[in-house]
């Protein structure tokens, strides 16, 4: 096996060839003395006296030996060791998953080749691991060939936002154990934490993409909005077009102020429901094509029973959510109804219901603050403004879940039927209080119908953020049914299908980057949808850079733990003491008997 070179840096030494065969090459210049010839003149042509300075090479026992003097000294100084047989090591290289590392990847996979050069024959037996920074994903590879682990490096694809390296150079610290050694792959040098051996590829780019899009309108007309910022600190002039199946339109142009950002607005081109708004590419394009689908909900039927103050109010709500549809209460879904107490015991539908207003005369208001239950449906609402006289009527049980507590009693919450059936109870006068002027209470009951609809069993079509969650719940019906995914990236190219794994199953996650998919289950669509660029933050890249960030001594200590030095080291000394002196023995010698 070959010794490794614990001073590659001692190869320098062996300029020293070169340079000993210049000076043997080298011929002393004639010096000329003036004396009388005229008995020395012969009938000869003319000669140079001057003598050359270049001669011809000849061998010779001096020129032996100082070339060999330079070869062990060469040895000496790249410090030779051999590997202990019994010696291991494990070498872990963390690849930054950003998006951003997108632009930067060839230098990435490069940087992370090195590395695996570098630890090689370090130790008889290397445990090789490549993993990326994102916390879901399983280790790219593991393993002993090297090979195969740079293979590997073809699999890496960086798709996440801004997250946390922590939790994955813990693991890889955990994986590497005292004997082995890490390395991060990034494009930011604020990334790595302190300690950290790591490696920077990143640079600045003039970058300008998209930052987010929204769609506004129903049915056949759909006006989307985008926005485009300019990551730059100087001004930018791109051009954008809107792509279809049936061709493009004419380009416009964008001016961008430094670290503006810009608003863009359209329609759907007629006839098509998909179309993909494109920025003029640069060097980053994760976020130079923006995929757009005309959003179409799930269907909801619901039934608005009654002409009071609040039936009136959650009919207007209900009309303003994509997929609800207004029904008769037989064939309904949901049931949206004045009921009261009594009737509440035999009511088997899922949905609204409120109580018959008070019938006393005069009822004085609860000044009482009203708390909110960590819930979904009231999370993040403002309940100060409300005026009221109170819970009433309706008394949560167990087994319910309350949403709004008002002097120890429930207001608002959350009932499960004998039958299953979810129903949404406001403990409420709904004629003496401003629930109908009050903000929170009008999204409190859209969430309510927003979940309710999310909840069928229809398909749906809808933009999400790149890695967004999808709904895609397994249960006992329908869990022996396969899922797949069908992806069809923004920048061309056939479409991908695959089958969906155990774990996306469970938690399942739109495709991490641009482009349009389906996800089905057997035969049937659950969900249609565009994929956008998802975190602004990773097109922004003022504060990329090209470090290498050592650990000095590591690589030595590494060394002595797993290796040997040269146990000829000493006569290898000694050999180079010798030929110095029978260099020096040799040439004096010689210019003496000369």
């Amino acid at each position: 096996m070959l010794p490794t070179l614990a001073n590659p840096a001692g190869l320098w030494a062996l300029l020293g060839v070169p340079a000993i065969l210049g000076v043997h090459f080298l011929q002393q210049r004639s010096r000329p003395v003036v004396t009388s010839t005229w008995f020395l003149i012969e009938p000869l042509s003319p000669r140079s006296v001057g003598g050359r300075t270049w001669e011809r090479l000849l061998p010779s026992r001096q020129l032996w030996l100082q070339l060999l003097a330079v070869l062990v000294a060469t040895w000496l100084a790249i410090e030779p060791r051999w590997t202990f047989p019994e010696s291991a090591q494990t070498v872990v290289v963390v690849l930054d998953t950003s998006a951003g590392m997108e632009a930067f990847r060839p230098a990435a996979v490069a940087a992370a080749a090195r590395e695996f050069a570098a630890a090689a024959g370090l130790a008889q037996r290397t445990t090789w691991v490549l993993m990326s920074s994102d916390p879901r994903e399983p280790v790219l590879y593991r393993g002993t060939a090297r090979a195969d682990a740079e293979a590997a490096l073809a699999r890496w694809r960086p798709e996440l936002g801004a997250h946390d390296l922590a939790p994955a150079l813990r693991l890889a610290h955990g994986l590497a154990g005292e004997a082995g050694r890490t390395l991060l792959v990034t494009d930011t040098k604020t990334k790595v934490p302190p300690g950290q051996r790591a490696v920077g590829v990143g640079r600045p780019i003039e970058n300008v993409g998209f930052a987010g899009a929204t769609i506004v309108g129903r049915g056949t007309v759909a006006t989307w909005r985008a926005f485009v910022q300019n990551h730059s600190a100087v001004s930018q002039r791109r051009t954008w077009w809107i792509e279809t199946a049936a061709g493009r339109t004419v380009p416009k142009t964008l001016e961008l102020p430094p670290g503006a950002l810009v608003e863009i607005d359209g329609e759907f081109p007629g006839g098509t429901d998909q179309c993909t708004v494109v920025l003029e590419p640069d060097e980053f394009a994760a976020d130079d094509r923006l995929p757009l689908v005309r959003p179409q909900a799930r269907a909801l039927s619901v039934a608005v029973v009654g002409d009071d103050a609040a039936a009136d109010f959650v009919r207007k709500v209900s009309g303003t959510i994509d997929g609800l549809s207004l029904r008769d209460p037989a064939v309904a879904t949901l049931l949206l109804a004045r009921r009261s107490e009594t009737e509440l015991l035999t009511e088997t539908h899922p949905g609204i219901f409120w109580p018959a207003p008070d019938a006393r005369q005069t009822i004085p208001l609860v000044a009482a603050p009203i708390t909110a239950e960590r819930q979904p449906l009231v999370d993040g609402l403002n309940w100060q403004g409300w005026i009221g006289t109170g819970p009433f009527e309706y008394a949560s049980h167990a087994g319910d879940t309350p949403l709004l507590w008002q002097e120890g009693m429930t207001l608002a919450f959350l009932h499960t039927t004998s039958r299953g059936a979810l129903q949404l109870r406001l403990a409420l006068d709904w004629s003496r209080s401003n629930a109908a002027r009050l903000p929170a209470m009008a999204l409190l009951l859209r969430r309510f119908l927003e979940q309710r609809r999310d909840e069928q069993a229809g398909p749906f079509t809808a933009n999400f953020d790149a890695l967004a969650p999808l709904p895609f719940a397994d249960t006992p019906e329908n869990a022996s049914r396969p899922g797949t995914l069908t992806f069809e990236p923004a920048e061309g190219g056939p479409a991908q299908t695959r089958p969906l794994t155990a774990v996306e199953r469970r938690a399942m996650h739109a495709p991490g980057r641009a482009g349009f998919f389906t996800l089905k289950r057997g035969a049937d669509i659950v969900v249609r949808g565009a994929v956008q660029f998802a975190d602004a933050r990773e097109g922004d890249f003022r504060e990329a850079a090209t470090f290498f960030s050592d650990q000095p001594g590591e690589r030595r200590l590494a060394l002595e733990r797993l290796t040997r030095p040269d146990p000829l080291a000493t006569i290898w000394l000694a050999a180079l003491m010798g030929l110095v002196v029978g260099s020096w023995w040799i040439g004096w010698g010689g210019r003496r008997r000369a």
